[in-house]
């Protein structure tokens, strides 16, 4: 980009901390960033460089919006699609409103991978008394059925462990469309991060394994321990998925590795990743670099890698009495010292109220083994336990 050339200005809708971090990775890049926020309390709110408040509802608010930038991009798949499909028809908008169509709604995204030959879980779909009725006789117990809409981290799941409890488990949910999935005895969770340029240039930051608490990501570690032909299969797989979507920007695509050593695909999120924070220190572009290279019409850059691991802050670390921390915005002094060529990173996001489960940020550690990366995380994570524990209010 030639400094006699306007900046390129990313529109980010949705102002949660993935939107933060893009918007600072931008700004690496020498781009500008115009946030779609709904209150300037919110961590995109804080760093952006122009910030318009506004509903995600008001579809003239957004296409006002979206004139006034140079492309779209998302912090989540939750969005309207009809308001964003009319904002994209005045600026473009990465990934493509029908991606984002299809992962947030899990009924559409499993007859997507399955038109592709993509293998998933054992899955119904329950949209009526009568759907219910029906899997109560032909399907495998124990499973979990989840909305089709809006769930995340564990929020709209149920686990039925008798097909006698499913229709109880649906009403609980809102009698609203659903999937039941069968359970699935996994050796591990991971998920591959796909980059993919306007051009068609695509990259992957490798498998990330990831382990879960609560439901809630609490670890990712890179590069993953899979075997290599699980790994291969995984990537095959996302990158399989992103090429038939014509991808430009990210694609998050969340797996299992099975113990009978297959690969099954759980979710697909078309933004930025929580696995993918470890990229911040451990890569050298992070997912949200790649994002604003790929949305801007760049080349998507090196993609060389150390071992790292990244450990979520929820906010029951965070009681009455300890101090506020997590309400600076950015990287900010490691907790614990590091030795040389080894380093651990704290970032928060400045959200103002810690509650259970809330992100509030993450540590990253990288070294020279994943081994040596994944103990310094944990080191580090215990001193945030240690000083909850002594306030009186943790909850880990």
């Amino acid at each position: 980009m030639k400094k006699s050339e306007k900046p390129f200005v990313l529109g980010l809708l949705g102002d949660g901390q993935l939107a933060q971090m893009t918007a600072l990775a931008a700004r690496s890049l020498g781009m500008k960033t115009h946030v779609f926020a709904s209150s300037r309390e919110n961590p995109a709110a804080f760093v952006a460089d122009e910030v318009t408040l506004g509903d995600l509802a008001d579809e003239a608010a957004l296409v006002s919006f979206a004139k006034s930038v140079d492309a779209l991009t998302y912090d989540t798949e939750n969005l309207p699609y009809e308001a964003i499909c009319k904002a994209a028809a005045q600026t473009p908008a990465f990934p493509d409103p029908n991606i984002l169509h299809i992962a947030q709604h899990r009924i559409r995204e499993r007859t997507f991978l399955a038109t592709l030959g993509i293998p998933i879980p054992d899955v119904a779909f329950i949209t009526s008394e009568a759907e219910c009725e029906h899997a109560t006789r032909v399907f495998t117990f124990p499973a979990v059925l989840k909305t089709a809409a809006f769930g995340y981290d564990g929020k709209g799941q149920r686990v039925v462990r008798e097909a006698s409890e499913l229709r109880d488990a649906w009403r609980d949910l809102g009698d609203q469309p659903c999937v039941l999935e069968a359970f699935v005895t996994f050796e591990r969770e991971m998920s591959v991060i796909v980059a993919r340029a306007q051009t068609g240039e695509m990259q992957t930051f490798g498998v990330i394994d990831n382990e879960h608490r609560n439901h809630i990501l609490h670890a990712s570690v890179s590069p993953s321990s899979l075997s290599a032909t699980m790994q291969q299969e995984a990537l095959r797989i996302a990158q399989t998925i992103a090429a038939s979507l014509n991808l430009v920007g990210l694609l998050a695509v969340e797996m299992f590795a099975t113990e009978d050593g297959r690969v099954l695909v759980n979710e697909l999120a078309p933004r930025p990743h929580n696995s993918g924070h470890v990229t911040q220190c451990a890569n050298a572009l992070s997912q949200f670099h790649k994002l604003c290279l790929a949305v801007s019409g760049q080349a998507l850059g090196a993609i060389d890698a150390r071992p790292g691991v990244m450990v979520n802050l929820l906010g029951d670390l965070f009681p009455d009495g300890v101090e506020p921390i997590f309400r600076r915005v950015g990287f900010v002094e490691p907790p614990l010292a590091a030795t040389p060529g080894t380093a651990v990173t704290a970032y928060f996001y400045g959200k103002q109220e810690a509650r259970p489960g809330r992100k509030m940020g993450h540590l990253i550690a990288v070294a020279d083994t994943v081994a040596d990366a994944y103990e310094m995380a944990e080191r580090a994570y215990q001193v945030y336990v240690h000083a909850a524990a002594v306030a009186g209010g943790s909850r880990v």
